[in-house]
């Protein structure tokens, strides 16, 4: 059995997900929507709770699992013969900590020279930060990015951003090193910092050594207004075209000229009192096909409903569950290549023999492994 799709570009591509928090889930999502086989390894203790964890059924569908206590003696022998029959292993333990344990990258690429082995940790491989602990406001407030996303400190981010986009990259380096290894016959380690993956986005920012960035300026057409029913708009209107649009749309014809005003707090208040007077949706619908750069700022059940959300199938009910998608569309000539994947997550364990008897186990090994509490 395989849960990935059929018509994927990645279909045939073995992966072995030995993470256990969101970075290694968010980058086999990935993988496994573009159709790789993912097996993600869980330990005996968690195969009973492992679905109750928060976000594990849009994080885990599509993939398989099994059991494998990766600390129990014998396991290692397990990852030895698990590792020949994969192209990629994904892990996310501190730097070092797996080969201290006796079975990491180096050990793996002994028992797979072709194998792929990505590991996730916060800051990477190296440095004087490499064995620090952290989440993802930790990363985000290193990388430089927490400080440049507000000019007011202090602020809490209400969701994970460099978890996403390291996993992001993360997938990138894996299918990168497919690449060269179908060329060269190699594998290799993918280092992924999910600090350095976030500082990665002030690339495009005007970046500037040796000042403080504080990122860019609101001004009247790049902030959020207050519609009347209690709704926001977010405004982007930061070219003359858009801005253009924006006034004439709003009846504001004598500020069309200048997107950036000198009395932009005089501006910034017409605007807002003219947004005042309708609700965000008859406004997204008047100035949206019109061209000014504006869009819903949506919340809850309201990024479900959106009208463009719904036309792209953005969501898809899993096992009860409203889960995203995969962003990564493929088209042909005609439209679409495939629907989105909308296989259901695994239970945990629910692959473990199928796996490892793919691997060369025996019925008689699998019996003495799950008896010793390895499986």
């Amino acid at each position: 059995m395989t849960s990935a799709p059929d018509d994927g570009p990645l279909r045939g591509l073995r992966v072995l997900d030995l993470t256990r928090f969101p970075p290694g889930a968010y980058c086999t999502l990935l993988l496994a929507d573009l159709g790789a086989d993912v097996v993600r390894v869980v330990p005996p203790s968690r195969a009973e709770t492992v679905d109750l964890v928060v976000g594990e059924v849009g994080l885990s569908r599509g993939k398989r699992s099994m059991t494998l206590d990766l600390r129990a003696p014998g396991a290692h022998e397990v990852l030895a013969r698990l590792v020949r029959a994969v192209d990629v292993v994904v892990e996310n333990s501190p730097p070092g900590s797996m080969e201290a344990r006796g079975f990491g990258y180096r050990q793996a690429a002994e028992a797979n020279p072709a194998l792929i082995w990505c590991s996730i940790t916060g800051y990477g491989q190296d440095g004087p930060y490499a064995s620090w602990a952290g989440h993802d406001p930790s990363y985000l407030a290193q990388s430089g990015l927490l400080g440049v996303l507000s000019p007011e400190l202090p602020w809490h981010p209400g969701a994970m951003i460099s978890v996403p986009l390291g996993a992001s990259m993360a997938a990138l380096g894996i299918a990168a090193a497919v690449v060269e290894r179908d060329r060269t016959g190699a594998g290799r380690q993918v280092d992924i910092s999910l600090a350095e993956s976030t500082t990665w986005v002030l690339a495009g920012q005007g970046w500037s050594l040796g000042e403080r960035s504080t990122g860019i300026p609101p001004s009247p057409g790049r902030r959020l207004y207050a519609c009347a029913d209690g709704e926001f708009v977010s405004v982007a209107a930061a070219e003359p075209r858009t801005w253009a649009a924006l006034c004439t749309g709003l009846g504001l014809d004598d500020l069309a000229g200048d997107p950036y005003p000198q009395d932009a707090e005089a501006v910034t208040g017409r605007i807002a009192a003219v947004f005042a007077t309708r609700p965000m949706r008859e406004w997204i619908d008047l100035l949206g096909p019109a061209g000014a750069a504006v869009a819903p700022v949506n919340r809850g059940r309201a990024v479900v409903d959106d009208p463009q959300t719904q036309a792209r199938g953005t969501f898809v009910e899993v096992a009860g569950t409203q889960v995203p998608v995969s962003p990564v569309r493929l088209r042909d000539v005609d439209g679409p290549r495939s629907a989105p994947a909308t296989a259901e997550p695994p239970r945990g364990g629910q692959h473990t023999d199928e796996v490892l008897t793919a691997a060369g186990f025996t019925a008689e090994e699998l019996r003495g492994l799950r008896g010793s509490g390895v499986i």
